[in-house]
């Protein structure tokens, strides 16, 4: 059987995706924050931390490792797709340790969408992960003092949106535009585009990393037109994250640590309103399967399927144990999909 740790302890158990919840089902028992291709045929995914690209063939189910024998680079924290079928990768050159390689020395790379080359880096670095429009080759991100020493520290920090053009030598960068700049003690990390790449949402944890007194992960808008910020769900000791918007534009998926006050790592993927009611309705259920937890989820194109990770309270994170898929359709027909809920709400249910 095998073993897992928790606590830095050994945990032996079953997968929880042997025996799954309801409307959940196992792709694999490895890899690492997978991510729908824009045809919805196919799910890439990381092999394992600072490893390779992989991809599923989602109707047969096998899988290809793309960059196995694809030069030395082979240190990868993520994979996305551009709408042109390309692939935006991101991770360091060489792995390092965790501290530099994740945080100071991860940066943006394209491969193409037939990973007949080696991906080729844009020369952006990048602070954790990025959005990418579904509609134009364009990506959105946020770096830090530690990428540019003008912003200060790796507490101050700016999001920029990019195009890319493409020319003889493959993607290059075309326009760079800075959307916003942090205050004290707020992280923000883009993570999608919507209606029509006229907003980027994104996550925003604030207080101290340590998490020893006030903080909170909230989930926010940036009007590309305007540049003004919208809020949707701010909750006091609460780690709300978006992770995957729905094809409508209208939800995205949460990570949220709602079911315990001033509880990190949250345990399960919720789908969260974007209209700043803060109105969720839990997806996955792993919060009755401890020490299992979801994140890193991606929607579908149709918005059929909803494919996740997994791991356990106190893995790293980004770190994976496996891939699931959730049954967003017959989820939506159940009981389940029906108790929403805001965070107000569940702060007078505390009360009570």
């Amino acid at each position: 059987m095998p073993i897992y740790k928790v606590d830095n302890k050994p945990f032996e158990g079953p997968h929880v995706l042997d025996e799954p919840p309801p409307f959940h089902e196992k792709l694999l028992s490895y890899g690492e924050r997978p991510y729908w291709s824009p045809d919805g045929k196919r799910i890439a995914f990381i092999d394992k931390n600072y490893g390779d690209v992989c991809e599923m063939d989602f109707e047969t189910r096998a899988v290809r490792n793309l960059t196995q024998g694809l030069g030395d680079h082979h240190s990868f924290l993520r994979v996305l797709f551009l709408p042109n079928g390309d692939y935006l990768l991101i991770g360091p050159k060489v792995f390092k340790d965790r501290h530099t390689s994740r945080h100071l020395e991860s940066e943006l790379w394209v491969m193409d969408k037939d990973a007949a080359a080696p991906p080729k880096p844009l020369g952006r670095r990048i602070a954790e992960g990025a959005a990418v429009s579904a509609i134009a080759n364009r990506v959105a991100y946020a770096i830090h003092g530690g990428h540019d020493p003008r912003l200060g520290t790796m507490e101050d920090f700016e999001c920029h949106v990019i195009d890319l053009a493409y020319g003889p030598d493959g993607a290059q960068v075309a326009n760079d535009r800075t959307i916003y700049r942090s205050v004290e003690g707020r992280r923000p990390e883009p993570q999608d585009f919507r209606h029509g790449d006229t907003e980027v949402i994104l996550a925003e944890y604030m207080g101290p990393r340590n998490r020893d007194s006030e903080w909170k992960t909230v989930t926010r808008g940036i009007d590309l037109r305007t540049l003004d910020v919208r809020t949707y769900i701010d909750e006091p000791m609460t780690h709300n994250e978006c992770e995957g918007i729905f094809p409508d534009h209208e939800h995205i998926c949460l990570e949220s640590s709602c079911d315990e006050l001033n509880q990190f790592p949250p345990f399960d993927l919720w789908k969260l309103k974007l209209d700043g009611s803060g109105r969720r309705v839990r997806m996955t259920r792993m919060f009755e399967h401890p020490p299992w937890r979801a994140s890193n989820s991606n929607v579908s194109p149709d918005g059929r399927w909803l494919a996740f990770m997994v791991n356990t309270y106190t893995s790293e994170p980004g770190f994976g144990m496996g891939l699931g898929l959730m049954d967003l359709h017959a989820w939506e027909q159940s009981h389940f999909a029906q108790q929403w809920e805001t965070p107000a709400e569940r702060a007078a249910l505390r009360k009570s």
